[in-house]
């Protein structure tokens, strides 16, 4: 039996405007990150998974050395980006213009690791030893850091290149080696290696790790698809917090760099799970005294000259996603 014409009309209006309303709700969006896949990807794939629950459609994408998200970010091929915190702080004092929206690592995951035979203790005790960095990362920094806090004197130790990887400490060519705290432990412990590990923030140096950021203009003028992102990254990162394993799944599923190396990002996710899992239990959350605290040793190493906390973060976003 036909159905009226009338009706036949007002079934093409609704679909046409629901497919309007979906794509406005169903906004596509770039998440870029700093470097290759691994397990700190983990909560971000699974809020692409679920981000048309919260009306967006997330894109995660890998990088590379020749790939910088702070500049994506700023000329807009990318909407958000993750970078190491101190780094958006010291682009924003060059009017960069981003907003830090949540810690993705509440805390530096940076450590030093030395073999047990060499008896290093305590920071003093990096004098006169080879210490391995990779410069320009986090591991100088947080190295340089550490020196400052403790009134040890650079030039009382030797500083080399590392390399990637862990190589140069496995055959002796360094003695102390900065390293991720669920990165390099991870492969010395599949070679049977022994290490031990010293801890910058029990000496003072308490950073922020990596953060989620976008521009401010963004902020400005398009909140609801803030709070469309936020609200999918806290969803992502609980649901990879309640099942690694099935966050692991997932990454594998679009990282090729993931699959060939499964077993050993299955290990450092559930060894990053303390550094992604927030300050004081708030996910995504870094405290505004750590905040400080960083700033505070950045502008003693001449790296940042002040610091506004409102003006490089917004937590609002965070905060309602949090209490939904």
């Amino acid at each position: 039996m036909k159905r009226p014409l009338i009706y036949t009309i007002i079934a093409i209006l609704h679909a046409s405007l629901s497919s309007v309303g979906c794509t406005r709700r169903s906004e596509k969006i770039i998440l870029q990150r700093e470097w290759t896949a691994n397990a700190e990807f983990a909560g971000d794939v699974w809020a692409a998974t679920v981000g048309s629950k919260h009306g967006i459609q997330l894109e995660v994408r890998e990088g590379s050395e020749t790939i910088d998200p702070l500049k994506m970010v700023r000329v807009g091929t990318a909407q958000f980006g993750v970078a190491s915190a101190d780094r958006v702080l010291r682009e924003n004092e060059q009017g960069a213009g981003l907003k830090i929206l949540a810690a993705a690592t509440y805390r530096s995951p940076v450590v030093f690791l030395s073999k047990p035979a060499l008896n290093i203790k305590a920071p003093a005790d990096f004098r006169g030893r080879k210490v391995g960095l990779q410069s320009g990362t986090n591991t100088e920094l947080v190295f340089k850091a550490l020196m400052k806090l403790q009134n040890i004197p650079e030039s009382e130790v030797k500083v080399v290149e590392s390399g990637w990887g862990t190589q140069t400490f496995e055959i002796g060519i360094i003695d102390v080696l900065g390293a991720f705290a669920y990165d390099e432990p991870v492969t010395l412990e599949s070679k049977h290696i022994p290490y031990t590990t010293l801890v910058p923030e029990n000496y003072g140096v308490r950073f922020v790790g990596t953060v989620y950021f976008t521009r401010a203009q963004l902020v400005r003028e398009n909140p609801r698809l803030i709070q469309a992102f936020v609200a999918a990254l806290v969803d992502g990162w609980k649901k990879t917090l309640q099942d690694p394993d099935g966050a692991m799944k997932l990454l594998s599923q679009m990282f090729e760099s993931v699959r060939t190396n499964l077993e050993k990002e299955k290990r450092s996710l559930v060894r990053g799970l303390p550094y992604f899992a927030g300050e004081n239990g708030r996910l995504l959350f870094a405290a505004k005294d750590r905040w400080q605290a960083m700033a505070g040793t950045l502008i003693s190493l001449g790296k940042l000259r002040a610091f506004d906390f409102g003006a490089n973060v917004d937590y609002r976003f965070l905060e309602t996603a949090l209490h939904q």
